[in-house]
């Protein structure tokens, strides 16, 4: 077969492989509703919540209110850490919040717990009919769940008598639903100024003082709300912006015209669900209760991605976050070894191997790089040095490459305490060095040191550098690591781009300069 013919089936098979991979990101595009460039309104948040809990020698239990899927939020990715404490989740029968519990017999000492999770959250706008009257008996005018959000409680005191003369003053003698609801939210909105403190006040506390923070405000909306016969609930969640924060909020929700309807009197947010909330619990209930501690503290961890998933199963989104962050160390490989052959096929520059400048450019990502060529050019030029010591003594081949794994390791060590010391505490992520790597290209410098001399050894270690250097700067492109994992067909263009490579037989960039005299010469003799 004649390499013309050769080539024309190469570039067929890529022209294919490219059509393949834009068909299916047209079908994600068109079909599953992702989108090519990041939306305004729509977004991806992860979430980690973290406890610290110190037990004092007896039985503990830790219990955390986790959120559901609604029309609001979609929740997926759902991972616990239980450090060594069973774990379980149940559902209540009363509110529907799903609760999950970590308990242990015996706690003494320190525990971290973690639950992550992501989700995808939408605004919603509600209508409320404007021909709703309230009910002369709300108890029979609703279905018999809805009692428990009529019933006062301790903290919302709707049957209180301060509570109903102050809704008289708020409504009047109008029952009209949509514009009581309204003048009550006003009311609180308006009225009640914004505190925040560290314990809320509940609705009859919130009304004598004016003053309250979010839970307080939320109960006083409450109580009325009940006390004009409109079903109403607290529902506690979380504002989401990209952050650190131990702080959550609390709103309202009205059944009203057979639907729950959210009112955040806080965020002058009257029947309108923004998409930066995400719903955690649904009641007048604490987000985090437990007993047996002799400490506890938590903190949560937002952050968000730039391009929404698709809401299918076969999303890379879908997975577990920490499989997650396994594959896209994964997809950096196959870009990383585009990286190597166009170095190595069309500039002509000699490396170690193929997949050392990616893994070398993969731990370069978890340090700065110069503290990764420093620490890199340092070890190898010990190990070499090493390595010439061991042939002086003949070592045979296995125990010599054990023992260079061995000192690579001390230096390894010793390089941490030093670097540390001097203040570069970003060289503790070290230790994932690719340990294997560094040893393989210590005895491949002395190979070549043997079979082709110093300067080609030499020059394989620059290009192996330079290399990774180039792959290092291209997998840190936020842009490129994102659409990668968003749509990982684009794995099927670099299969395209490699096969093309394969088939490259023209002269290199470095022949250019290598043969620099010869097209000289031949440049005079056409003169």
């Amino acid at each position: 077969m004649g390499r013309s013919a050769v080539n024309r089936k190469v570039y067929l098979i890529a022209a294919l492989l490219i059509v393949l991979a834009g068909a299916l990101i047209n079908f994600k595009v068109l079909r599953g509703g992702q989108s090519l460039s990041p939306e305004v309104t729509r977004h991806l948040w992860r979430v980690k919540i973290i406890a610290n809990i110190t037990g004092k020698g007896e039985h503990a239990r830790v219990r955390l209110t986790l959120p559901k899927n609604n029309a609001h939020q979609k929740i997926y990715n759902e991972h616990f850490e239980n450090d060594e404490m069973v774990f379980y989740v149940r559902t209540q029968v009363k509110s529907g919040n799903r609760i999950g519990t970590w308990r242990a017999e015996i706690l003494d000492g320190s525990k971290s717990l973690q639950y992550t999770f992501s989700a995808q959250l939408r605004r919603i706008q509600y209508e409320i009919p404007e021909n709703l009257t309230l009910p002369e008996n709300p108890e029979k005018a609703y279905p018999p769940e809805m009692k428990q959000w009529l019933d006062p409680s301790k903290f919302i005191q709707s049957k209180d008598l301060l509570i109903q003369d102050h809704l008289k003053a708020i409504i009047g003698h109008d029952k009209n639903v949509a514009q009581d609801i309204r003048k009550i939210f006003n009311f609180v909105h308006g009225d009640i100024r914004y505190q925040t403190e560290k314990k809320s006040k509940d609705a009859k506390e919130t009304l004598l003082n004016l003053e309250a923070n979010c839970g307080g405000k939320a109960r006083l909306f409450a109580a009325l709300a009940q006390a004009a016969g409109i079903p109403t609930r607290l529902v506690g969640g979380m504002i989401m912006t990209p952050s650190i924060k131990t702080i959550t909020h609390v709103w309202v929700e009205s059944y009203i015209g057979g639907k729950w309807i959210p009112f955040d009197v806080v965020n002058n947010y009257f029947a309108y669900m923004p998409n930066h909330y995400v719903e955690l619990y649904r009641g007048d209930y604490p987000l985090f209760k437990h007993v047996g501690l002799l400490k506890f503290d938590y903190y949560f961890v937002i952050t968000k991605e730039r391009i929404p998933p698709l809401d299918n199963p076969w999303s890379l989104y879908v997975l577990p976050i920490h499989f997650q962050k396994m594959i896209k160390v994964l997809l950096l490989i196959p870009l990383g070894a585009v990286i190597v052959a166009l170095f190595r096929t069309i500039v002509g520059i000699p490396t170690f191997g193929t997949f050392a400048p990616v893994l070398l450019a993969l731990a370069f990502r978890e340090v700065s790089l110069g503290v990764g060529l420093l620490f890199l050019a340092m070890v190898v030029a010990i190990g070499c040095a090493f390595r010439n010591l061991l042939d002086w003594l003949k070592i045979l081949v296995i125990p010599r490459l054990s023992i260079v794994v061995t000192l690579v390791i001390m230096v390894v060590l010793a390089s941490l305490v030093l670097f540390y010391q001097i203040g570069q505490q970003r060289v503790l992520y070290v230790t994932l060095f690719p340990m294997i790597i560094i040893t393989w290209t210590i005895e491949r410098f002395s190979v070549l040191q043997i079979e082709d001399g110093t300067r080609a050894a030499i020059q394989s270690a620059v290009g192996t550098a330079i290399v990774a250097t180039a792959a290092y700067f291209v997998m840190g492109i936020r842009t490129v690591r994102i659409y990668l994992f968003a749509f990982p067909e684009l794995l099927l263009v670099i299969m395209a781009v490699l096969l093309i490579l394969g088939r490259y037989t023209g002269i290199r960039f470095s022949e250019l300069y290598r043969f620099r005299e010869f097209y000289n010469i031949s440049g005079r003799k056409k003169l």
